[in-house]
C-alpha cells in the first residue's frame, strides 16, 4: 500500500468485511493507522472479487456512510464530529455542546446543530441566530428519501426517525420490525411501537401491535418532525 505496509487481497477482504460489519466507512491501515484512500482498497480487492461483489461492497459502504452522516455534525471550532447521546434530555433538539472545546477553553462551547453558529440566547424553538431556519437537517432525509417494498407492502419510505432519540434509521433489508440503538422498537411500516410482551389466555403475545414480521399493515405517512410524539 502507498503507506508502505503490505497486505494481500485475502487479508484485505477480511479487513474490509470487519470494517463494514462495524458500520464504518473509512479504512485506516491496521499497522500504521494511515487512512487508505478508497481507490487503493478497491484496487487490492479487485484482484479476487467479481464486478458484482465489488458493486455490493460499494453499496454496503454507501449505506454505512449515509447512516452515519444522518446522525453526526462537525464542531464549527475544532471540526471534530459529534454524535448526540441517544438518551440525553434536550432542552432544544438543535443544541449541542462540544466536550473537547469545552475542556480546552474552560467554558461551555455550544453551537446550533442546524446552522453551526454559536448558540445565543435560544429557547426550545430557536438557537437565537436570526438567520437560522431552525429546521432540523434530518427532516430533508425523511421527506425526500426514496420508497421501497418491505415484504408485500409497497411505497414504504426508506428512512424513518426514532421518536425516542431522534436517530434516523435506514432500512436495508429483511422485515418491518426495527430496533433503534437506544432500545426503542417499532414497526418501520406503520410506526406503531412495540409494547411489552406478555401471556394472554396461556398464549405468548410478542408486543408487536401490527402482527408478525412480514404481516401486512398500513404505511404511515412520512414523518414531518423529529420527536413527534412521546414514546411509551
Amino acid at each position: 500500500m502507498p503507506c508502505g505496509c503490505v497486505i494481500g487481497p485475502d487479508a484485505m477482504k477480511d479487513y474490509c468485511d470487519t470494517i463494514i460489519a462495524d458500520g464504518k466507512f473509512a479504512f485506516p491501515c491496521p499497522n500504521c493507522g494511515i487512512v487508505w484512500r478508497l481507490q487503493w482498497v478497491r484496487h487490492v480487492l479487485s484482484a479476487i472479487q467479481t464486478e458484482d461483489e465489488m458493486e455490493a461492497f460499494s453499496f454496503k459502504l454507501n449505506d454505512n456512510f449515509i447512516a452515519r452522516e444522518l446522525t453526526i455534525q462537525p464542531c464549527p471550532h475544532c471540526k471534530n464530529f459529534l454524535e448526540r447521546h441517544p438518551t440525553a434530555p434536550f432542552l432544544n433538539q438543535n443544541w449541542v455542546q462540544c466536550p473537547k472545546c469545552t475542556a480546552e477553553q474552560g467554558r461551555q462551547v455550544e453551537f446550533c446543530w442546524v446552522c453551526l453558529q454559536p448558540w445565543k440566547k435560544g429557547n426550545k424553538l430557536t438557537c437565537g441566530n436570526a438567520n437560522c431556519t431552525g429546521k432540523d437537517p434530518r427532516l430533508k432525509h425523511l421527506q425526500t428519501c426514496p420508497t421501497k417494498q418491505i415484504g408485500k407492502v409497497k411505497e414504504v419510505p426508506t428512512v424513518r426517525c426514532c421518536v425516542k432519540c431522534g436517530t434516523l434509521i435506514l432500512h436495508k433489508d429483511k422485515c418491518k420490525h426495527m430496533a433503534c440503538k437506544c432500545g426503542y422498537a417499532f414497526c418501520f411500516i406503520c410506526l406503531k411501537p412495540k409494547t411489552k410482551s406478555s401471556f394472554h389466555n396461556l398464549e405468548f403475545v410478542t408486543g408487536w401491535q401490527c402482527g408478525k414480521a412480514y404481516d401486512l399493515c398500513e404505511v404511515a405517512p412520512r414523518q414531518q418532525v423529529i420527536f413527534e410524539k412521546e414514546p411509551p
